[in-house]
C-alpha cells in the first residue's frame, strides 16, 4: 500500500513531560486521522464504491435488528440523528432499505432490509473482512483483541 502519511516508530512513542510542545505525529487525533485514511483506502480497494462503510454499518444493524426503529438503527451504526435521517432516504431511494411508518407511534420510521440491500450486504461482507484483516496486519495476531478492545474504549463504545 502506498504511504499515506510519514509515521515514524518514535512518533507513536509515549508522551512524556521532557518535550512541553506537543509532536502532532504523537496526538491521538493526527493517529485517528491517519487511520482513517489508511482504511478509506482499504475500504476503496477491497469493497468499493457501491456501499460506504456507515451504509453498511446501518445494513449490518439493520441484519441484526430487522424492523427496528430509526433512532435504534443510529444507534447501534454509531450515527446521529440528521446523518441517519438523510443516509435512510438515500438508502430507501437506491432500493437498499425499506422504511414504514410505525403502526404504532406514527412519529417513527421501522426500517427492514430489502432483498437488494440483503443481497448488498453479503456481497460485501468478504471486503469487508478483508480491510478488517489489514487495518490489523502490522499487529502480532495476540495483540488483536487488545488492539480493539482499547480503540473501542478510547471511542467510548
Amino acid at each position: 500500500m502506498a504511504k499515506i502519511a510519514r509515521l515514524e516508530p518514535a512518533a507513536v512513542a509515549v508522551f512524556s513531560d521532557a518535550r512541553p510542545i506537543l509532536d502532532a505525529q504523537r496526538a491521538i487525533g493526527y493517529l485517528i486521522r491517519v487511520g482513517q485514511q489508511v482504511h478509506t483506502k482499504l475500504w476503496s480497494e477491497h469493497v468499493g464504491a457501491e456501499l460506504t462503510a456507515p451504509q453498511y454499518a446501518v445494513l449490518d444493524a439493520l441484519e441484526l435488528e430487522p424492523g427496528a426503529d430509526q433512532r435504534t438503527v443510529g444507534e447501534l451504526a454509531s450515527l446521529d440523528k440528521a446523518t441517519m435521517a438523510e443516509m435512510v432516504s438515500r438508502l430507501v431511494r437506491r432500493g437498499l432499505v425499506q422504511r414504514r411508518r410505525d403502526p404504532s407511534d406514527g412519529r417513527r420510521n421501522l426500517l427492514s432490509l430489502s432483498p437488494a440491500g440483503q443481497d448488498l450486504l453479503h456481497r460485501s461482507a468478504a471486503g469487508v473482512a478483508e480491510v478488517q484483516r489489514l487495518l490489523l496486519a502490522p499487529l502480532p495476531e495476540e495483540e488483536h483483541e487488545a488492539a480493539l478492545a482499547l480503540i473501542a474504549k478510547a471511542a467510548r463504545l
